[in-house]
């Protein structure tokens, strides 16, 4: 004969099942949301580290990296108006490694999508004056001038974004314009205007 389950164990494997549902709808919308995000941003993260880098290929490998860390800890961004935020301090962290180690480190994640759409912008900045004088930036320097003026980031949120104070903000960026116009000072336009033209085109 048959025995039945007992009732309390019928109970915990219905809510078993209810859980395991739970979670693969979570994943599911975590990954939508995950891939509108990369869409949508991808491209504007990917010449935001150009300008921090001044190297395609090192550019959408430090973006794949800080899109890949996004991606494992999506749901710990309580705000998700906070996720570029999170994702641009996992770049400029990147990058700043990079600068130490002086050579790229590559993250393969088969969950993020491909960024479109970068290639022909960064192949006709590669040409900008700009970029060859940010090159000659310290790390520092460079990565608060691009937050400041070609991300827009307030000077509170590149403060966040390079984990340092207000008045370190404001001194690597007025230091690095200050450099950058001297470095272009036989050029055709300013250092803003440059970053001017790029937001407007890009």
């Amino acid at each position: 004969m048959r025995q039945e389950p007992a009732p309390g164990a019928a109970n915990e494997s219905w809510h078993a099942a209810g859980r395991a549902d739970d979670r693969r709808c979570a994943v599911h919308e975590r990954d939508v949301a995950f891939t509108a995000f990369v869409r949508e941003r991808g491209p504007a993260l990917t010449r935001t580290a150009f300008f921090l880098t001044g190297d395609r290929h090192l550019a959408e490998d430090l973006v794949q990296t800080a899109l890949a860390q996004t991606y494992v800890h999506w749901s710990r961004i309580r705000d998700l108006d906070q996720v570029e935020a999170y994702t641009r301090r996992v770049l400029v962290n990147a990058n700043a490694a990079w600068w130490r180690r002086r050579s790229a480190s590559e993250v393969p994640v088969d969950s993020v999508p491909d960024v479109a759409g970068a290639d022909d912008t960064l192949a006709v900045a590669e040409r900008e004056p700009l970029v060859a004088a940010l090159r000659r930036l310290p790390q520092r320097q460079r990565a608060a001038v691009v937050l400041r003026y070609y991300a827009d980031l307030s000077e509170a949120d590149t403060a966040a974004a390079l984990g340092c104070t207000l008045g370190t903000v404001k001194r690597h960026t007025s230091r690095g314009l200050d450099r950058l116009r001297r470095l272009m000072a036989g050029e055709d336009h300013a250092p803003m205007t440059v970053f001017r033209e790029a937001v407007e085109t890009w």
